[in-house]
């Protein structure tokens, strides 16, 4: 019998690419099937209704795709499902603050180098590990693709998705990349992660400007993430005194979780802060970039380009105000 063909064939095979996975730098991987998520794909529906996904008209385009695989790609599956852990601590304080210096928090996943770049050199190579198998890859995701991730993650696995919308793994808590490789190989599904946050709502009640309105529901026009990244227009005024001096992005809900006490620190080296812009970036050097080119060129191959020169401008003049009351 065929190996493809074999149930303990496809054990072995399954076994073989988590550990390739493993080998090319991943440090989760569960597989799952490319069965629609139903009930994840309802939500998500009624949470574009309620008007919730902001100005981020992309997500309204063919949200079915996203809970159903099979839509795109007929012929698929499995979903082979991965994590990389991006956790380190902050850097000494000599590294972050300087007297007087205005400062600008970034969330941790943009310290170094873009994360993208990271993963999609490693999706490459288990991809082409998967074809030489005799398996078929049409896509490796890595949050840029139509594809419920976080859900496909728990249903493989990895973890379980936490009140404050986040993925939450058993050894490195929230502090993970997902990425992902839908292939025609039907491989042998893990067991869903089963966790859960029990009574605790400390992500609700920590979130400064009220994105977390109930569990499980994030309000991206209140997120500070999206609102100094994603977001084209200007801060709402009266969100902008609780900003909290995050330039870009925020880790507020991830660092009060209790299941990211105990954070593994990251063996990915360009992740590091001292691959990219660090903890903290300077304002007035923000305000002093001239052009586009002078940016891309400070923060190239640095997550911070999402944002663009005029975004991250825009949240440096936000933030002059409340620092300048606290000073």
């Amino acid at each position: 019998m065929h190996p493809l063909h074999d149930p303990s064939g496809l054990e072995a095979l399954s076994q073989e690419i988590k550990s390739l996975a493993l080998s090319l730098g991943f440090h989760q991987v569960g597989i799952t099937s490319t069965d629609p998520l139903l009930d994840d794909g309802e939500h998500l529906k009624r949470w574009l209704s309620e008007g919730h996904a902001a100005d981020m008209a992309y997500l309204h385009k063919s949200p079915e795709f996203r809970s159903d695989p099979k839509r795109r790609f007929p012929e698929a599956k499995s979903v082979i499902c991965l994590a990389l852990n991006y956790h380190q601590p902050e850097p000494d304080p000599p590294q972050t603050h300087q007297t007087g210096a205005r400062k600008g928090k970034v969330a941790r996943y943009a310290w170094g180098e873009d994360y993208h770049h990271i993963i999609e050199e490693k999706l490459c190579a288990l991809i082409q590990e998967i074809t030489a198998r005799g398996g078929k890859c049409w896509k490796g995701y890595v949050d840029h693709g139509p594809l419920l991730e976080r859900a496909f993650a728990q249903r493989a696995g990895l973890g379980f998705v936490g009140k404050n919308t986040n993925l939450i793994t058993d050894d490195y808590g929230s502090w993970v990349f997902l990425a992902e490789v839908v292939t025609d190989l039907k491989l042998i599904a893990d067991l869903p992660a089963t966790g859960q946050c029990g009574t605790c709502r400390r992500c609700l009640d920590a979130c400064p400007t009220g994105a977390l309105p109930e569990a499980y529901r994030l309000d991206a026009r209140k997120c500070i993430s999206y609102l100094t990244i994603e977001n084209k227009g200007p801060i709402p005024e009266d969100l902008v005194p609780n900003l909290e001096e995050w330039i870009f992005g925020c880790d507020i809900c991830q660092t009060v979780c209790p299941f990211n006490n105990q954070a593994i620190p990251t063996d990915v080296p360009g992740l590091s802060y001292r691959k990219g812009a660090g903890a903290r970036l300077s304002i007035d050097e923000i305000e002093a970039i001239p052009d586009n080119a002078t940016f891309k060129a400070r923060f190239k191959r640095s997550p911070l380009l999402r944002a663009k020169r005029t975004g991250l401008a825009r949240n440096a003049a936000a933030l002059q105000p409340t620092q300048e009351m606290k000073s």
